[in-house]
This record gives C-alpha cells, sequence and structure tokens, in this order.
C-alpha cells in the first residue's frame, strides 16, 4: 500500500524573483578587495623606522580577518541517557592575523614592526616589558561598491608576533617586495551598533582616511595615493 505524501506549508518558500531582485540589488555582494585597516601602535609610538602608521597602514596589501569559535564541553557520562549535549565553556578569539605589507626600497615599514616588537623587551640584556608598553589596536573595515564602511572590526591587545623572512629572487622586474606580518591578540569587538549589545557606530570616512579600490597597487602608487591625502595630525 503506498503512503500518502504529507502537505508542507509553503508560505516561507522562495520564489525565483525574490532571488533574483536580492542578488542584484546594488551591495548585495561584498568583494574581498573592498576594504580598509587601520593600524595603532602602542601610544606615543606612531612613527617608528622613519614612516608612520597611517602610510603602514595604506601599504596593507591583504590580511586575514580573524575568527572566532566557543570551547565546549560533553556533559559528564552518565548524566544524561542518550545523545550527549555539549556545553559552552568559554568563548575563544580563534588564530593569529597574518597580513601582507607592499615594502619600501628601505623596508621601513620592516623597521617599524621590528622597533615596535622591541617595546616588548630591553634589546641590551632582553628582560621581558611591561604588556601595555607594546599592545596596540587594529582596526579592519569592509566597503561597498561606494567606498562607504558597512562593517567593522576593533582587534584589542594586538601586536606583531612574527615577521616572516623575505625571500629575493632573480624574478620579473614586475615583481615587488612584501613583507608577511603575523598579529596576536587578545580578543575583537565589532564597530556597528547593529553587532554588539553595548551600542557603538562605524567611523565615517574622513579627508585623511584612503579608501581602497584595487589591492593590485605599485609602491609607486600607494605615495602617489598618500601624496595626494590632506595632511593633518598622526592618529594616536
Amino acid at each position: 500500500m503506498a503512503t500518502k505524501l504529507r502537505t508542507f506549508k509553503d508560505g516561507a518558500a522562495f520564489r525565483l524573483r525574490d532571488i533574483v531582485s536580492a542578488f542584484r540589488a546594488q551591495n548585495s555582494s561584498g568583494k574581498p578587495n573592498q576594504y580598509e585597516v587601520q593600524i595603532f601602535p602602542p601610544k606615543g609610538a606612531t612613527t617608528m623606522g622613519g614612516i608612520s602608521n597611517r602610510e603602514v597602514s595604506l601599504r596593507a596589501e591583504s590580511l586575514i580577518m580573524p575568527g572566532r569559535s566557543l570551547e565546549t564541553q560533553i556533559a559528564s557520562a552518565g548524566a544524561i541517557t542518550g545523545p550527549q549535549r555539549e556545553y559552552v565553556t568559554q568563548p575563544l578569539f580563534a588564530e593569529e592575523i597574518s597580513m601582507i605589507i607592499q615594502s619600501t626600497a628601505g623596508l621601513d615599514d620592516r623597521k617599524f614592526f621590528e622597533q615596535w616588537q622591541q617595546l616588548s623587551y630591553d634589546v641590551i640584556n632582553f628582560d621581558a616589558g611591561y604588556y601595555n608598553d607594546y599592545i596596540g589596536t587594529l582596526d579592519i573595515y569592509l566597503l561597498n561598491q561606494n567606498n562607504e564602511k558597512t562593517f567593522g572590526l576593533k582587534v584589542e591587545e594586538c601586536y606583531p608576533k612574527s615577521i616572516a623572512g623575505l625571500n629575493l629572487a632573480a624574478g620579473p622586474t614586475t615583481e615587488i617586495r612584501k613583507t608577511t606580518v603575523a598579529w596576536t591578540f587578545r580578543k575583537f569587538s565589532p564597530l556597528d551598533a547593529e553587532s554588539q549589545q553595548t551600542g557603538g557606530e562605524l567611523v565615517e570616512p574622513s579627508q585623511d582616511t584612503v579608501k581602497r579600490n584595487s589591492l593590485n597597487l605599485t609602491p609607486a602608487q600607494l605615495a602617489s595615493n598618500f601624496n595626494a591625502i590632506p595632511k593633518g595630525p598622526v592618529d594616536d
């Protein structure tokens, strides 16, 4: 005997025109090259290695936005029968942040990060320094098609944990030197009011903020863009 098929309510079904409309709307999809990162070293150390934190931020070619996870624990054996429950014990802000910087001819950006690292220890006897003396912040923003900020993260208590070796090779003259930096951090929090319980807002783009349209910028193009920015006080 054939089993009668059940009937289901179809009120929430997606119609083709709804799908097409959602994906054709302006700014319905974000692109990975529409972003902005602002690097803020420890207070009072905005210029190191002969280069400012603003110019280093401008040279950030790519980065990985940090992830997050939950540490869990399965209920004690015998506490319940059948399928076990997995309880959350604490939130985790996982992984390091990898960032690639387009280097200057004199590796000023590399010296910037090396001098930042030296804030964490005594360069003579190598004794460890105070934590608050070498931690900074990163502000990461996603942009829409109009270069408006749509999402932001503030990465807190961060510092450059490692600076990768520089690969030198006899390759095409169009290639440029790049420095890879791995950041460690304690936590991050959203910068828009909709994503956080305590409230907040995205910082509107200011006159001295670079709006990135492409990752394929040469150092000369980067310098040209940077020189076109109205000069003002360096952010602390």
